[in-house]
């Protein structure tokens, strides 16, 4: 029993001083991911022009796009951290961001987005 709560512990202790995850990237529509990835950001805003963020920036769901074609999904609280960001902003479609926060799976759970 004391060797399992040890394990416990030392797992805990090693998951607490883990790092936030920073991630650098462009704001993306989250329900046009898939389809950037596959076809890249400029052909799909030409392409679905309801991907592009200019004329209408409020999404349900965003998502940040890295430069080596990953995307991740925000949780609650980084998709209202961008979409204050995307008030703002001149040019939404290419709004780069670094984001901070515990990644799980495809989704960052969003401590702190801020503009590059």
């Amino acid at each position: 029993m004391r060797r399992k709560w040890a394990a416990v512990c030392l797992f805990l202790g090693i998951a607490a001083a883990m790092p936030a995850a920073e991630i650098q990237g462009v704001i993306i529509d989250w329900n046009c991911a898939k389809q950037i990835n596959k076809e890249g950001r400029a052909k799909v805003y030409r392409k679905n022009r309801s991907c592009s963020m200019m004329k209408n920036y409020q999404r349900d769901a965003y998502g940040v796009i890295t430069d080596d074609q990953k995307s991740y999904r925000l949780n609650d609280a980084g998709n209202q951290h961008v979409l204050e960001l995307l008030r703002n902003s001149p040019d939404k479609d290419n709004l780069k961001v670094l984001v901070r926060g515990d990644v799980q799976g495809d989704t960052i759970n969003v401590s702190d987005v801020t503009i590059l």
